[in-house]
């Protein structure tokens, strides 16, 4: 007995084609998808036992200690606060016309409250009695704290900071210094009550920045202290409310930590014909949504930009 052979007919140019065509279609779907995050967190988790084993074996006792065992490169660590230069926070710390004074300052200083207090509040498993046993800043290696009272109190860096958080909390409400009520005017004492509050946060800001700059990157906080405190400089240098040593020890840490570029182009450099190298720095998103990363088309339409 002899097995019959099927032959099948040649395939045609034209089918070959289409076939070709198919097979292009499909790749190009599957690098679109290998990209979508959705798409691996879901491969991800089709492994459920081996995640438990990696999360036993990668156990600690806080997350936000845990030390991360890939460093990201230079450029996927930047965000929206890295393309911020010093012309656009001049833009947005300047006296608009026919804006009080006073109401333009409370309303910068009650935003960089906000923003000093949630640094304070991130860094606050690492800024312990033990680590920092006194407030310490630039210029300043043991600072006291004066209370309404005038009195001096030693306290340690945590203690320090919780006590400047709460006069500033409690200032934030207080009627007569900030004033919410329609009629209602600002106190007689509110310029030096108003440098009282920026000079305290220029402590906070200068102990986080100088004594907790690698806990920081962990965090992955450096941009968002780099830019408030270019801001609180900026403001304070507009409108006068730190004296001139203080002025300057803010300056040159400002400089310090700061992008380099971010820095000189505000110095005279002509910004039309380094856009390119300005950008350079920001990574774009890759998806229609915020993604965290804002496009340079979108910074180019726009003279400003969020803080943080």
């Amino acid at each position: 007995m002899t097995a019959d052979v099927v032959t099948q007919p040649p395939i045609t140019t034209s089918e070959s084609r289409r076939f070709t065509s198919i097979r292009s279609v499909l790749g190009e779907w599957k690098q679109l998808f290998d990209g979508c995050n959705f798409i691996k967190k879901k491969e991800r988790s089709r492994s459920r036992r081996r995640d438990v084993k990696d999360a036993k074996a990668k156990r600690v006792v806080s997350a936000s200690v845990a030390q991360r065992s890939t460093r990201k490169s230079q450029s996927t660590e930047l965000c929206v606060c890295d393309s911020i230069d010093d012309q656009v926070i001049e833009k947005f710390t300047a006296l608009p016309p026919g804006i009080d004074q006073r109401e333009w300052l409370a309303t910068h200083t009650l935003a960089l409250f906000d923003h000093v207090n949630a640094l304070c509040g991130s860094l606050s498993e690492f800024c312990t009695p033990v680590v920092c046993q006194y407030m310490s800043y630039p210029g300043t290696t043991k600072a006291y704290y004066i209370d309404e009272r005038g009195k001096r109190h030693l306290y340690s860096a945590m203690q320090y900071m919780d006590c400047v958080m709460s006069f500033c909390e409690k200032a934030s409400r207080c009627e007569e210094m900030f004033p919410t009520k329609y009629g209602n005017q600002f106190s007689g004492d509110f310029d030096s009550q108003i440098r009282r509050v920026v000079r305290l946060l220029w402590h906070c800001c200068g102990h986080l920045a100088s004594k907790h700059w690698d806990d920081l990157g962990q965090l992955e906080l450096r941009p968002q202290c780099s830019l408030v405190m270019a801001h609180l400089a900026k403001l304070s240098k507009t409108f006068a409310l730190l004296d001139i040593k203080d002025q300057q020890l803010i300056n040159n840490l400002v400089q310090a930590i700061r992008p380099l570029n971010m820095i000189s182009s505000s110095h005279g450099h002509d910004t039309s014909g380094g856009t390119s190298q300005r950008w350079s720095r920001i990574p774009s998103s890759k998806s229609g949504s915020w993604g965290g990363h804002p496009t340079p088309s979108a910074f180019s339409c726009k003279s400003y930009a969020q803080t943080c």
